[in-house]
């Protein structure tokens, strides 16, 4: 099941779509259109970079890097983590298989119209449910 509270974890944890974007750019900072087969790509790219050991597997210590590195991209970016996400820590391993399972859940949650693209009204709504706390800027 997805947890809700993955939700901003993964929006703000790294889906760059554009070819010139970094993989830690959020989502919900990228202009133009987002269609799922982009979507899915950058996570399989994700998953593989961080998948450190190459096992097919995310560790809770390989969640934390990745946390780690998240936090310092919008700290460079001068936008801040949520309250609540700063806080979070990974609590067991996800395989591959889960974590691509919950990126396609994800991605059918974002596409509230279902026409296989995530667009800049659909973002805006993410914006809204995560709370401008995360695109204030840093304090």
């Amino acid at each position: 099941m997805f947890k809700l509270y993955l939700l901003p974890l993964v929006l703000l944890g790294g889906l760059a779509i554009a070819a010139d974007e970094s993989l830690d750019e959020p989502l919900v900072l990228l202009k133009g259109d987002v269609t799922k087969a982009q979507f899915m790509e950058r996570a399989e790219q994700r998953f593989a970079r961080q998948d450190s050991n190459g096992d097919g597997t995310l560790s809770v210590a390989e969640k934390e890097a990745a946390m780690t590195k998240m936090q310092e991209a919008m700290k460079q970016s001068g936008k801040a983590m949520p309250g609540k996400m700063s806080n979070m820590r990974p609590m067991q391993d996800t395989t591959k298989a889960q974590f691509i399972q919950r990126h396609e859940s994800l991605f059918t949650r974002l596409d509230k119209n279902a026409d296989g693209v995530i667009d800049e009204a659909e973002r805006a709504s993410v914006k809204a449910r995560i709370g401008q706390e995360a695109m204030s800027p840093a304090q």
